[in-house]
Protein backbone atom coordinates (compact mmCIF):
# COMPACT_ATOMS: atom_id res chain seq x y z
CA UNK A 1 0.00 0.00 0.00
CA UNK A 2 1.56 3.33 -1.11
CA UNK A 3 0.28 6.52 0.47
CA UNK A 4 0.78 10.16 -0.45
CA UNK A 5 2.08 12.56 2.16
CA UNK A 6 -1.45 13.93 2.63
CA UNK A 7 -2.55 10.43 3.64
CA UNK A 8 -0.59 10.51 6.92
CA UNK A 9 -1.07 12.50 10.11
CA UNK A 10 2.33 14.17 9.79
CA UNK A 11 2.33 17.26 7.68
CA UNK A 12 -1.27 17.87 8.75
CA UNK A 13 -0.85 19.05 12.31
CA UNK A 14 -2.92 21.91 13.69
CA UNK A 15 -1.41 25.25 12.86
CA UNK A 16 -1.77 28.51 14.73
CA UNK A 17 -2.33 28.47 18.45
CA UNK A 18 -0.53 25.91 20.53
CA UNK A 19 -2.61 23.07 22.03
CA UNK A 20 -4.42 23.92 25.25
CA UNK A 21 -2.29 23.08 28.31
CA UNK A 22 -3.00 19.87 30.16
CA UNK A 23 -4.92 20.32 33.43
CA UNK A 24 -2.84 20.86 36.54
CA UNK A 25 -3.13 17.66 38.49
CA UNK A 26 -0.85 16.18 41.08
CA UNK A 27 0.64 12.86 40.04
CA UNK A 28 -0.42 10.11 42.36
CA UNK A 29 0.66 6.61 43.09
CA UNK A 30 -0.64 4.16 40.49
CA UNK A 31 -3.44 1.88 41.61
CA UNK A 32 -3.27 -1.47 39.77
CA UNK A 33 -5.48 -1.52 36.71
CA UNK A 34 -6.98 -4.86 37.76
CA UNK A 35 -8.33 -3.28 40.96
CA UNK A 36 -9.75 -0.24 39.15
CA UNK A 37 -11.56 -2.31 36.53
CA UNK A 38 -13.05 -4.49 39.28
CA UNK A 39 -14.07 -1.44 41.31
CA UNK A 40 -15.80 0.14 38.32
CA UNK A 41 -17.65 -3.04 37.38
CA UNK A 42 -18.56 -4.30 40.86
CA UNK A 43 -20.97 -1.47 41.79
CA UNK A 44 -23.27 -1.72 38.75
CA UNK A 45 -23.25 -5.51 38.99
CA UNK A 46 -24.35 -5.33 42.63
CA UNK A 47 -27.24 -3.03 41.70
CA UNK A 48 -28.33 -5.37 38.93
CA UNK A 49 -28.26 -8.26 41.43
CA UNK A 50 -30.58 -6.38 43.80
CA UNK A 51 -33.04 -5.81 40.98
CA UNK A 52 -32.78 -9.47 39.93
CA UNK A 53 -32.31 -8.48 36.28
CA UNK A 54 -29.04 -10.18 35.39
CA UNK A 55 -28.09 -13.09 37.62
CA UNK A 56 -25.58 -14.41 35.15
CA UNK A 57 -23.35 -11.33 35.12
CA UNK A 58 -23.47 -10.99 38.89
CA UNK A 59 -22.64 -14.62 39.46
CA UNK A 60 -19.78 -14.40 36.98
CA UNK A 61 -18.13 -11.74 39.13
CA UNK A 62 -19.03 -13.31 42.46
CA UNK A 63 -18.21 -16.94 41.68
CA UNK A 64 -15.65 -16.62 38.92
CA UNK A 65 -13.99 -13.50 40.27
CA UNK A 66 -11.96 -11.10 38.21
CA UNK A 67 -10.27 -14.00 36.42
CA UNK A 68 -13.57 -14.88 34.76
CA UNK A 69 -14.10 -11.26 33.77
CA UNK A 70 -10.60 -11.03 32.31
CA UNK A 71 -11.23 -14.27 30.39
CA UNK A 72 -14.31 -12.67 28.84
CA UNK A 73 -12.29 -9.56 27.95
CA UNK A 74 -9.74 -11.71 26.13
CA UNK A 75 -12.41 -12.87 23.67
CA UNK A 76 -12.82 -10.77 20.51
CA UNK A 77 -15.38 -8.04 21.09
CA UNK A 78 -16.93 -5.50 18.73
CA UNK A 79 -16.31 -2.59 21.10
CA UNK A 80 -14.75 -2.10 24.55
CA UNK A 81 -17.18 -1.61 27.42
CA UNK A 82 -17.45 1.92 28.85
CA UNK A 83 -16.17 0.70 32.22
CA UNK A 84 -13.06 -0.84 30.68
CA UNK A 85 -12.40 2.21 28.49
CA UNK A 86 -12.64 4.54 31.49
CA UNK A 87 -10.27 2.39 33.54
CA UNK A 88 -7.78 2.15 30.66
CA UNK A 89 -7.81 5.93 30.26
CA UNK A 90 -7.27 6.54 33.97
CA UNK A 91 -4.36 4.10 33.94
CA UNK A 92 -2.54 5.33 30.81
CA UNK A 93 -3.34 9.05 30.40
CA UNK A 94 -0.79 10.21 33.04
CA UNK A 95 1.95 8.60 30.91
CA UNK A 96 1.00 10.50 27.73
CA UNK A 97 2.69 13.80 26.87
CA UNK A 98 2.17 16.48 24.25
CA UNK A 99 5.10 16.86 21.84
CA UNK A 100 5.63 20.15 20.06
CA UNK A 101 8.24 21.51 17.67
CA UNK A 102 8.78 24.37 15.25
CA UNK A 103 9.11 23.09 11.69
CA UNK A 104 11.75 24.29 9.25
CA UNK A 105 9.17 26.69 7.80
CA UNK A 106 8.56 28.14 11.27
CA UNK A 107 5.11 26.64 11.66
CA UNK A 108 4.19 24.50 14.69
CA UNK A 109 4.11 20.73 14.53
CA UNK A 110 2.45 18.75 17.30
CA UNK A 111 1.62 15.24 18.37
CA UNK A 112 1.82 12.91 21.32
CA UNK A 113 4.37 10.74 23.07
CA UNK A 114 4.50 8.20 25.88
CA UNK A 115 6.85 8.02 28.89
CA UNK A 116 8.52 4.60 28.98
CA UNK A 117 10.88 4.62 31.97
CA UNK A 118 11.81 6.40 35.19
CA UNK A 119 14.53 8.38 33.37
CA UNK A 120 11.84 10.37 31.54
CA UNK A 121 12.56 8.80 28.16
CA UNK A 122 9.69 9.32 25.74
CA UNK A 123 8.77 7.47 22.55
CA UNK A 124 7.10 9.45 19.78
CA UNK A 125 6.86 9.62 15.99
CA UNK A 126 9.93 10.94 14.21
CA UNK A 127 7.89 12.88 11.66
CA UNK A 128 6.63 15.22 14.43
CA UNK A 129 10.09 16.54 15.28
CA UNK A 130 12.21 15.69 12.23
CA UNK A 131 13.87 18.82 10.90
CA UNK A 132 12.28 20.90 13.63
CA UNK A 133 13.61 23.05 16.44
CA UNK A 134 12.48 24.19 19.89
CA UNK A 135 11.23 20.70 20.74
CA UNK A 136 9.31 20.53 24.01
CA UNK A 137 7.01 18.14 25.82
CA UNK A 138 4.12 18.90 28.16
CA UNK A 139 3.42 16.38 30.92
CA UNK A 140 -0.05 15.50 32.16
CA UNK A 141 0.37 17.83 35.16
CA UNK A 142 1.11 20.78 32.84
CA UNK A 143 4.89 20.81 33.30
CA UNK A 144 6.69 21.88 30.12
CA UNK A 145 10.20 20.56 29.50
CA UNK A 146 12.80 20.91 26.76
CA UNK A 147 14.09 17.60 25.44
CA UNK A 148 17.16 15.96 24.02
CA UNK A 149 16.71 13.71 20.99
CA UNK A 150 18.37 10.48 22.10
CA UNK A 151 17.72 8.34 19.02
CA UNK A 152 16.13 8.50 15.60
CA UNK A 153 14.82 5.37 13.88
CA UNK A 154 13.70 6.64 10.46
CA UNK A 155 12.94 3.17 9.12
CA UNK A 156 10.27 2.90 11.85
CA UNK A 157 9.22 6.57 12.11
CA UNK A 158 10.29 6.55 15.77
CA UNK A 159 12.17 9.12 17.87
CA UNK A 160 13.38 8.67 21.44
CA UNK A 161 13.36 11.85 23.54
CA UNK A 162 14.59 12.56 27.04
CA UNK A 163 12.90 15.30 29.04
CA UNK A 164 15.53 17.59 30.58
CA UNK A 165 13.26 19.18 33.20
CA UNK A 166 10.53 16.66 34.04
CA UNK A 167 8.20 17.11 37.01
CA UNK A 168 9.20 15.62 40.35
CA UNK A 169 6.65 12.86 39.86
CA UNK A 170 5.66 11.27 36.58
CA UNK A 171 4.24 7.91 35.59
CA UNK A 172 5.93 5.66 33.01
CA UNK A 173 3.63 3.44 30.99
CA UNK A 174 3.65 -0.34 31.17
CA UNK A 175 4.92 -1.86 27.93
CA UNK A 176 3.05 -4.89 26.66
CA UNK A 177 3.63 -7.73 24.23
CA UNK A 178 2.29 -7.11 20.71
CA UNK A 179 2.73 -10.81 20.00
CA UNK A 180 -0.21 -11.55 22.28
CA UNK A 181 -2.65 -9.51 20.17
CA UNK A 182 -5.43 -11.09 18.14
CA UNK A 183 -7.67 -9.54 15.51
CA UNK A 184 -10.82 -8.33 17.24
CA UNK A 185 -9.11 -7.46 20.54
CA UNK A 186 -10.09 -4.08 22.03
CA UNK A 187 -7.82 -1.18 21.05
CA UNK A 188 -7.41 2.22 22.71
CA UNK A 189 -5.62 5.36 21.49
CA UNK A 190 -4.81 8.41 23.61
CA UNK A 191 -3.50 11.59 22.03
CA UNK A 192 -4.22 15.20 21.16
CA UNK A 193 -6.15 15.27 17.85
CA UNK A 194 -6.48 18.80 16.46
CA UNK A 195 -5.02 20.14 19.73
CA UNK A 196 -7.72 18.52 21.89
CA UNK A 197 -5.51 17.34 24.71
CA UNK A 198 -5.89 13.97 26.35
CA UNK A 199 -8.50 12.55 23.97
CA UNK A 200 -9.44 8.85 24.03
CA UNK A 201 -10.70 6.82 21.08
CA UNK A 202 -11.63 3.15 21.09
CA UNK A 203 -11.96 0.36 18.57
CA UNK A 204 -10.48 -3.03 17.79
CA UNK A 205 -7.31 -4.54 16.39
CA UNK A 206 -8.10 -4.89 12.67
CA UNK A 207 -4.95 -6.53 11.33
CA UNK A 208 -1.41 -7.58 12.18
CA UNK A 209 1.94 -7.51 10.40
CA UNK A 210 0.87 -4.82 7.94
CA UNK A 211 3.20 -2.74 5.76
CA UNK A 212 2.91 0.92 4.80
CA UNK A 213 5.12 3.04 2.55
CA UNK A 214 5.67 6.62 3.70
CA UNK A 215 6.38 9.40 1.18
CA UNK A 216 9.84 10.09 2.62
CA UNK A 217 10.98 6.44 2.77
CA UNK A 218 12.16 4.18 -0.03
CA UNK A 219 11.21 1.05 1.89
CA UNK A 220 7.89 0.33 3.63
CA UNK A 221 7.53 0.22 7.39
CA UNK A 222 6.69 -3.40 8.15
CA UNK A 223 5.24 -5.35 11.05
CA UNK A 224 2.62 -2.68 11.76
CA UNK A 225 -0.53 -3.12 13.84
CA UNK A 226 -3.73 -2.06 12.05
CA UNK A 227 -6.60 -0.72 14.16
CA UNK A 228 -9.85 1.20 13.70
CA UNK A 229 -9.84 3.48 16.77
CA UNK A 230 -10.08 7.03 15.42
CA UNK A 231 -6.80 8.87 14.82
CA UNK A 232 -6.29 12.34 13.37
CA UNK A 233 -3.50 14.95 13.22
CA UNK A 234 -2.21 15.22 16.79
CA UNK A 235 -2.53 11.49 17.54
CA UNK A 236 0.80 10.58 15.96
CA UNK A 237 3.35 9.39 18.50
CA UNK A 238 0.71 8.45 21.04
CA UNK A 239 0.19 5.00 22.52
CA UNK A 240 -1.89 2.16 21.16
CA UNK A 241 -3.09 0.33 24.27
CA UNK A 242 -4.45 -3.20 24.74
CA UNK A 243 -7.24 -4.36 27.05
CA UNK A 244 -4.77 -4.92 29.91
CA UNK A 245 -3.72 -1.26 29.90
CA UNK A 246 -0.33 -2.02 28.35
CA UNK A 247 1.18 0.02 25.52
CA UNK A 248 1.58 -2.27 22.51
CA UNK A 249 2.31 0.28 19.79
CA UNK A 250 3.13 3.86 18.80
CA UNK A 251 0.65 5.45 16.39
CA UNK A 252 2.35 6.42 13.13
CA UNK A 253 -0.13 6.85 10.26
CA UNK A 254 -3.54 6.37 8.71
CA UNK A 255 -5.04 5.53 5.36
CA UNK A 256 -6.75 8.66 4.15
CA UNK A 257 -7.87 8.47 0.52
CA UNK A 258 -10.57 11.16 0.68
CA UNK A 259 -9.04 14.02 2.64
CA UNK A 260 -7.69 14.95 6.04
CA UNK A 261 -10.06 12.90 8.15
CA UNK A 262 -9.86 9.40 9.55
CA UNK A 263 -11.28 6.69 7.30
CA UNK A 264 -11.14 3.77 9.72
CA UNK A 265 -7.64 2.41 9.05
CA UNK A 266 -4.82 3.40 11.40
CA UNK A 267 -1.35 1.94 11.90
CA UNK A 268 1.03 1.66 14.84
CA UNK A 269 4.65 0.56 15.13
CA UNK A 270 4.88 -2.33 17.59
CA UNK A 271 6.23 -1.28 20.97
CA UNK A 272 9.09 -3.78 20.90
CA UNK A 273 10.24 -2.35 17.57
CA UNK A 274 9.83 1.24 18.81
CA UNK A 275 11.57 0.64 22.14
CA UNK A 276 14.58 -0.90 20.43
CA UNK A 277 16.05 2.60 20.36
CA UNK A 278 16.52 2.30 24.12
CA UNK A 279 17.02 -1.44 24.35
CA UNK A 280 13.80 -1.79 26.37
CA UNK A 281 12.16 -5.23 26.17
CA UNK A 282 8.38 -5.49 26.56
CA UNK A 283 7.06 -6.60 29.97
Amino acid sequence: MTLSRSDRPYGQFPRGEAPEPAPQTEASRRVPLRERIFARLRAPFALVALLALSWFLVSAVQTGGLAALRAQQEQPTPAPTPQLAAAIYEHVAPSVVQVGAKSASGEPSSGAGVIVDDQAHILTSLHIIDGGSDITVVFSDGTTSPVEVVARLPDRDIAVLQALAPPAQFQPATLGNPGSLSIGDPAFVIGHPFGLTGSLSTGVISGLNRAMTAPNLSQPITGLIQFDAAVNPGNSGGPLVDQKGDVVGIVTGLVNPAGKVFSGVGFAVTIDSAAAGLGIPPD
